[in-house]
């Protein structure tokens, strides 16, 4: 079977069957969500952002909320200021499900979010990541240990959204044995990663779990950003790829709908590529984009 057709088999098949867990998807406003939790008794030194229900000002440790989202209409906002003079740069925040519920997450592999900051961040400052889970001797609830993750991930563009997570079993087998109950699992924690001072602003969106894996690829990570324009076209359209595609070699195949290539080249460090279509007949293509350990799919429609 041609490749174009395994890949397009391979991505709906994960489609279909990955068990997604939702932690987070939508804030229960525009301003706040009210399962995300600041630990506000312990931010040290750092100024961080948190706010309160409009019902109840009492409750003034929520996550805040922002229209940057990566999917939806709202993302969770961190926003943070740690002192030039601080040595005690430290905050977390806990982001349960919409329903408060407990959730088995042991039929999953992996935990992800998208991650998106006003200023570049090298992976070794990513946050670190871990579980609330119920115990199994007393059933109370209970921080798993943190984890850093920065060998699962990449370093952050500015200004861009990033997928970014770790394999759950990071976080299950690093628990001494018999301890946790992971189908009781509460929450999703994010906690200061490292001691650098200044101010930081980080949405994060879809904080879930799934049977997906993760990939760390810039292909993967940049796909929203690649265009084709005019699309439809009528006889030439120029591929459009993000800047940091600039020192990937890549190759360049176009398919028609029985899975035939009909065009193939490579390039590198050209963020702008002409495809003349004009000797081709009307009808869906598919532009494929390689290099050597990943691809992604545009579909086409020549007129």
């Amino acid at each position: 079977m041609r490749k174009i057709f395994t890949f397009i088999i391979c991505l709906i098949a994960s489609i279909s069957f990955a068990q997604e867990q939702v932690f987070f998807s939508e804030g229960t406003d525009a301003t706040f969500y009210d399962q995300g939790i600041v630990d506000k008794a312990n931010l040290g030194d750092v100024i961080f952002d948190h706010v309160a229900p409009p019902c109840c000002p009492e409750y003034d440790d929520k996550l805040p909320c922002s229209a940057v989202a990566h999917t939806g209409s709202t993302s969770l906002k961190f926003h943070y200021n740690i002192p030039s003079n601080s040595n005690n740069g430290v905050w977390k925040a806990s982001v349960f499900r919409n329903d408060w519920a407990d959730i088995d997450v042991t039929g999953n592999n992996f935990l992800s979010f998208y991650l998106y900051s006003t200023t570049a961040i090298t992976k070794d400052k990513l946050p670190k990541i871990g579980l609330k889970v119920r115990r199994n001797d007393n059933n109370e609830e209970e921080e798993t240990e943190l984890y850093d993750i920065a060998e699962y991930n990449k370093d952050i563009p500015a200004n861009t959204w990033v997928k970014v997570g770790l394999p759950l079993s990071v976080i299950i087998d690093g628990a001494p044995a018999g301890t946790y109950d992971f189908t009781k699992t509460r929450a999703v924690i994010f906690h200061q990663n490292n001691a650098e001072t200044g101010e930081r602003t980080l949405y994060i969106d879809d904080i879930k779990t799934s049977t997906e894996e993760i990939s760390t690829g810039i292909l993967e990570s940049y796909n929203a950003q690649v265009t084709l324009s005019p699309n439809p076209v009528e006889s030439t359209t120029e591929l459009i790829m993000p800047s940091e595609f600039h020192n990937e070699k890549l190759q360049l195949s176009i398919y028609n709908a029985t899975g035939v290539a009909v065009y193939q080249t490579t390039t590198k460090g050209e963020t702008r590529v002409q495809l003349d279509l004009s000797s081709y007949g009307s009808g869906l293509y598919f532009l494929q984009i390689s290099n050597d350990k990943e691809n992604i799919v545009k579909k086409l429609i020549k007129k």
